[in-house]
């Protein structure tokens, strides 16, 4: 006999259903975990007063990264930030006096914020998102 005129060896549909729920099995499992790190917690991180001053200082969230942060610039100077210094850009961000700025991050991804002044002393506020 021929290798031409033997038949292909069948798989029995009972094994390859099994394989295919498993795999659907892991996928969904991983879509969860995804699903769970993209969902915050709802627990707002105690009001923080910090003292921006010439020398350059960072701030990290006590546990996990926040989901989001808020800043408000109390003055009296203006204060330059870096939100995520290990993948942000180097060039800072100027948050003037009296203003106020709101990152959203999605998933928990804040884990420190840079902070310093040209002259004087800011006074900050930072609220995180966890």
């Amino acid at each position: 006999m021929s290798e031409s005129s033997e038949k292909p060896k069948r798989i029995d549909p009972g094994v390859m259903s099994v394989a295919l729920l498993d795999e659907i099995a892991e996928r969904l499992l991983s879509m969860e975990n995804k699903l769970e790190a993209m969902t915050p917690e709802g627990i707002v991180e105690p009001l923080k007063i910090i003292t921006s001053t010439t020398t350059p200082n960072i701030v990290k969230p006590p546990g996990k990264p926040w989901f989001s942060i808020s800043i408000v610039n109390d003055g009296p100077a203006d204060c330059w930030i870096v939100v995520n210094t290990e993948k942000s850009s180097t060039t800072p961000y100027l948050l003037k006096e009296g203003e106020t700025t709101e990152i959203e991050m999605g998933v928990s991804r804040i884990v420190d914020v840079y902070h310093y002044t040209e002259s004087e002393t800011a006074s900050l506020r930072i609220r995180g998102v966890l």
